[in-house]
């Protein structure tokens, strides 16, 4: 599985104050559970602390993975505004209001903007992602800090995941699968953009290149972000979400 890096060191302290990481339980809980639904692939056996890639090395795979991601993505959106969506868990959405009317637009746009992404990749007629519903780990909603600490890890594997998908769709001819990851990802690292500025990171653009291109970072302005990573299989980014402590119920 790949680790995946984040230059929000105050982030770190949020994610381990909250119950964000369960990582063997929740995987094997999580693989467990795709197994018996069947899923959009064959998925592989759990080991203690270990999950094997769930999809096969190829680009509908990584729209199938989206699937599922954007489904999340739509589940964190809603929760966070208390409204909740169709794929959150009972009990999830927020009970106070953890964002002032300016930063709720910013969630309400992100919350449309996923639920378009959803729209065009299920459309695509690839194989579904077999959960439609996301609970996550105790505490997330409860406050400012560990709701935003929860985007922040989110977009940047939602990131990762469509410029591996962009790599994984060119190099196969895929051109479909490349353009559509392309233009979503973009769209998904204006929603990291917004997260880091709420989150008083500066700049909160804080990247020259997404990847490996011109690395490591310079530190220079604009430029000390830490890169993203480009997930090399579908199963390498659903592996970073289980991570998270994010399960199907």
């Amino acid at each position: 599985m790949s680790d995946h890096d984040l230059d929000t060191g105050p982030i770190d302290q949020v994610l381990k104050r909250v119950d964000f990481f369960k990582p063997v339980a929740t995987r094997r809980s999580f693989m467990q559970k795709l197994m018996l639904a069947g899923g959009a692939a064959a998925a592989g056996a759990a080991g203690l602390g270990k999950v094997t890639n769930v999809f096969a090395d190829s680009a509908t795979d990584f729209v199938t993975a989206a699937i599922g991601a954007e489904r999340i993505g739509i589940a964190f959106y809603g929760n966070a505004l208390g409204s909740g969506s169709l794929y959150s868990a009972p009990g999830d959405p927020a009970t106070s209001t953890l964002l002032n009317s300016s930063h709720r637009g910013y969630f309400q746009a992100a919350f449309n903007q996923e639920t378009s992404h959803l729209g065009v990749l299920s459309s695509l007629g690839l194989p579904d992602f077999p959960f439609h519903t996301f609970q996550f780990p105790g505490g997330t909603f409860g406050s400012k800090e560990s709701m935003l600490a929860m985007g922040a890890s989110l977009e940047a594997i939602f990131i990762g995941a469509y410029l591996g998908a962009v790599k994984q769709g060119a190099s196969l001819g895929n051109v479909l699968v490349a353009e559509a990851a392309a233009q979503i990802c973009g769209i998904e690292c204006e929603h990291r953009v917004l997260i880091n500025d709420i989150m008083g990171i500066s700049p909160p653009n804080d990247r020259f290149y997404e990847g490996n291109v011109a690395s490591p970072p310079t530190k220079a302005l604009g430029d000390t972000g830490a890169r993203s990573t480009v997930y090399a299989t579908a199963g390498d980014a659903v592996n970073a979400l289980v991570a998270l402590g994010i399960t199907p119920s």
